[in-house]
């Protein structure tokens, strides 16, 4: 009886880790603007994710096999434009500008591309851009701004800070480096696919070093693919590379159930990772990385990942030192097999995890 009831508690937390796992399992939304300045005219080319703006306008934008409906998204341009005005706007001095739409959309994949234009009075200049967009939807939602020109500058807006200044903006290095290894650190602190990667890769090691060759191949694996796609050397549709991400989770879960330990596991991550750096591009080629300083801003994203990785690594290791800690878990051969079984729990609910992001990503 005690036995089908430790059962039943193994399953119970295997549900519970899914369920939360899994409606987390939405990341945050991700907007940018590309400005240019000329005097008092401020020209935008924003790009929207078009799943988000479906959401925001309350519409239905992709066909029932779920490609992007182009004619649907032609017939509301006045409502997509008046939304984007409403959430998107230019500071002459004070006083906000008037925008005008510019040219007709352009699609990328799954993203909108539309150009818009502020003019100030002769009198005034452009002091400052204001962007709201989809956080009426989803408060954490972000935008990143760059500006080209006189002045080339990245900055990553949310809720709590919704403006860019055109006055005093620091252009320099230092400030590129420190705003993509923020980026970095924080799309994998979103990424929940990629920390469940992560976690069903390593739960099974038990010391630092080993965890850190593995992550670190992950790293440079992805960073391969990654630097690939933003330049536009090689890349690989969305649509078939998020499914294999999801799918590489289901692999490696499964795989924990076969092996012992990870000693040997940073070939399976360095291979992995070639596949989850084209969707690490993805979410760089939203950023708006600047034409100057191109290198570095690819150097500090990748920093910023594995910063990220090596923390969550750091985390799981203290917690599962604390947990061996407790007498249940003792160094006696009973003690290391239920070591073992939480190790597959946790394998178990992350496999589930990526199956459910793989039907998802296929079929939904």
């Amino acid at each position: 009886m005690m036995h089908r009831w430790r059962d039943m508690r193994y399953w119970m937390a295997c549900f519970l880790v899914v369920s939360c796992g899994y409606s987390a399992a939405h990341q945050t939304k991700l907007s940018s603007s590309l400005l240019e300045l000329d005097g008092g005219t401020v020209s935008a080319e924003i790009e929207l994710n078009v799943k988000d703006l479906e959401v925001a306008l309350d519409g239905n934008l992709f066909t029932a096999d779920s490609q992007l409906d182009e004619r649907a998204i032609e017939d509301l341009s006045e409502e997509i434009f008046e939304y984007v005005a409403t959430n998107n706007q230019l500071f002459c001095a004070t006083k906000i500008a008037d925008s005008t739409p510019l040219t007709r959309f352009r699609f990328d994949g799954e993203h909108l591309i539309l150009g818009m234009q502020w003019v100030c009075d002769a009198d005034t200049r452009p002091s400052r851009y204001q962007v709201r967009i989809f956080q009426e939807i989803d408060a954490q939602s972000r935008h990143v701004v760059s500006i080209e020109g006189d002045q080339n500058f990245v900055k990553l807006l949310s809720s709590e800070d919704q403006f860019v200044s055109f006055e005093g903006v620091d252009n320099s290095l230092w400030d590129l480096i420190n705003k993509f290894i923020i980026s970095g650190v924080e799309h994998i602190a979103i990424g929940f696919d990629h920390i469940a990667f992560l976690l069903a890769v390593i739960v099974l090691g038990r010391s630092f070093w080993p965890l850190f060759k593995v992550v670190t191949a992950f790293t440079i694996a992805h960073s391969i693919t990654l630097t690939l796609a933003v330049l536009n050397v090689f890349s690989i549709p969305s649509q078939i590379i998020e499914p294999l991400i999801a799918l590489s989770i289901v692999y490696v879960s499964v795989e924990n159930f076969f092996v012992k330990d990870i000693a040997r596991r940073y070939w399976v991550t360095f291979v992995f990772g070639l596949v989850h750096g084209f969707g690490f591009a993805s979410v760089l080629r939203e950023f708006g990385l600047p034409q100057e300083g191109l290198v570095w801003a690819l150097a500090s994203f990748n920093a910023g990942v594995e910063i990220g990785q090596l923390l969550i690594v750091l985390a799981a290791v203290i917690f599962w030192r604390l947990i061996m800690l407790l007498p249940y878990f003792d160094s006696s051969e009973q003690g290391e097999a239920r070591q073992r079984s939480i190790s597959l729990m946790i394998s178990a609910s992350v496999g589930i995890l990526g199956l459910g992001w793989f039907v998802e990503r296929v079929f939904l």
